[in-house]
C-alpha cells in the first residue's frame, strides 16, 4: 500500500471525534506559530508526530500510554498540552519512560454530577448538546463512554514505581480536572506530584515590561515546557491527607448541579449560568464603538473579543451559547441563522 493510500485509509477510519481533536489540535498549534521560525519548525515536527501516529498500523498499544516500563506518567488536561508535552517530552530525549494520560472533558462548563458514574455522564452530555453548538452526536456520546473506559484502563495501567505528575494552571478548568483525577486514582498507592506549569512559566519568564498570565496549559509554547520540565517535582509529593482532602472536593464538586465555574485565585466557585452574560453585552457595545455604528457584529467577532480579554477559561461554545440566549432573551437583535457562530451577527437591541 502507497503512503497517499495509506493517508487516506487512516482519514477515513477516523472517528468524527477524533477527527475533530486532530483538527483542533491542528489549528491551536498553527494559530501559535504565527511568525516566529522557531515556532513553525516546531510545528512542523509536531504534525510529523501527529501523522506517523495516525499511519501507525501495527495494532500496538499507542507509544504515549502507561506500560510497565513508565518511570512518570504525566496527567494533562486536553489535546493541545498533550500535543506540545509529547513533543516536549521527544525533544527531552524521555519518551520511552515517560507516559502521558489526557482528560479531554472541558471541566468548567457542564454540570459536575457524579462525573464519576454513568448516570452523570449521560445527563452532563445531556447538558452540552441542548447547549453548546456543534457538541456530540448521539453516536459520538457512545464513543465518548468508550472513551471514558480507556480512560479508566490506562489509569489502571500504572505501574506501581511510576511518579504521576499531574500538570495544571490556576483554572477552574484543570483545578477541577485535578481533582477528578485523583479521585480516579484513589486506588493507587503511586507518588503524585501537582505541577502548577503556569505559576512555574510565569516565575521563568514574565519581566516587568512583558507578562502572560496563562489561562490553561494549552496556551504555554512547548520550549516554555521544556524549559521548566525539570521543576516538576520539586514541590514534592501530596501527603495523603492532601490527596484525601482534595478527592473530597471532588465529591463536593459532585454534589453540585451547576453549569459553569470559575477560579477566583484560591477556589474553584461554581456560579450561574449568565455570570458572563453582561460581559459579552459590554463586549457588542465597545465593537460598536470601534466601528461608530450601531451595525450587526459577526458572533465570531464578538466571541473572539470576549475570549480575548477574559480572565477565566470557559470556551468559545459556552460563549456562544450565552450569546444566543441574550438574543433569545431580546437583548440583542440577530441577523442570520445561529446554527454555529460564523452563521450569525448581532447588535443591541435600542
Amino acid at each position: 500500500m502507497d503512503r497517499h493510500t495509506k493517508i487516506k485509509k487512516a482519514i477515513d477510519d477516523l472517528s468524527s471525534s477524533d477527527a475533530k481533536t486532530a483538527l483542533k489540535l491542528i489549528m491551536i498549534q498553527l494559530d501559535s506559530a504565527g511568525n516566529n521560525d522557531d515556532a513553525k519548525a516546531e510545528l512542523y515536527n509536531s504534525l510529523k508526530e501527529l501523522s506517523d501516529g495516525l499511519l501507525d498500523t501495527e495494532g500496538q498499544r499507542p507509544v504515549w500510554e502507561p506500560d510497565e516500563g513508565a518511570s512518570h506518567v504525566h496527567i494533562a488536561f486536553g489535546e493541545s498540552v498533550a500535543g506540545s508535552l509529547k513533543l516536549a517530552i521527544k525533544q527531552l530525549g524521555h519518551a520511552d519512560s515517560h507516559k502521558i494520560v489526557t482528560f479531554g472533558d472541558f471541566f468548567s462548563i457542564g454540570p459536575l454530577w457524579r462525573l464519576h458514574e454513568e448516570e452523570g455522564r449521560a445527563r452532563r452530555e445531556e447538558w452540552l448538546k441542548d447547549r453548546i453548538n456543534n457538541h456530540f452526536s448521539d453516536a459520538e456520546e457512545a464513543e465518548a463512554e468508550t472513551d471514558h473506559r480507556h480512560l479508566l484502563e490506562q489509569l489502571e495501567r500504572i505501574p506501581a514505581q511510576a511518579a504521576i505528575v499531574v500538570w495544571v494552571t490556576n483554572s477552574a478548568y484543570e483545578q477541577a480536572g485535578l481533582r477528578y483525577a485523583l479521585h480516579l486514582l484513589s486506588f493507587k498507592p503511586n507518588n503524585v506530584f501537582i505541577f502548577n506549569v503556569g505559576a512555574a512559566c510565569e516565575r521563568r519568564f514574565n519581566q516587568i515590561d512583558r507578562r502572560i498570565d496563562y489561562r490553561h496549559s494549552g496556551e504555554i509554547p512547548t520550549e516554555h515546557l521544556k524549559a521548566v520540565f525539570d521543576e516538576k517535582e520539586a514541590g514534592g509529593s501530596l501527603s495523603n491527607q492532601t490527596r484525601k482532602q482534595l478527592e473530597q472536593e471532588w465529591l463536593e464538586l459532585a454534589e453540585s448541579k451547576e453549569g459553569l465555574r470559575i477560579w477566583d485565585g484560591e477556589n474553584i466557585v461554581s456560579v450561574d449560568e449568565n455570570y458572563f452574560d453582561s460581559y459579552l453585552l459590554e463586549t457588542v457595545e465597545k465593537l460598536h464603538s470601534y466601528k461608530g455604528n450601531d451595525d450587526f457584529i459577526k458572533a465570531a467577532r464578538v466571541i473572539g473579543e470576549a475570549l480575548g480579554y477574559c480572565e477565566q477559561h470557559v470556551g468559545d461554545g459556552y460563549f456562544e451559547y450565552r450569546l444566543r440566549h441574550l438574543v433569545y432573551n431580546g437583548d440583542l437583535e440577530i441577523k442570520g441563522v445561529p446554527r454555529a457562530m460564523r452563521y450569525y451577527s448581532v447588535k443591541r437591541k435600542r
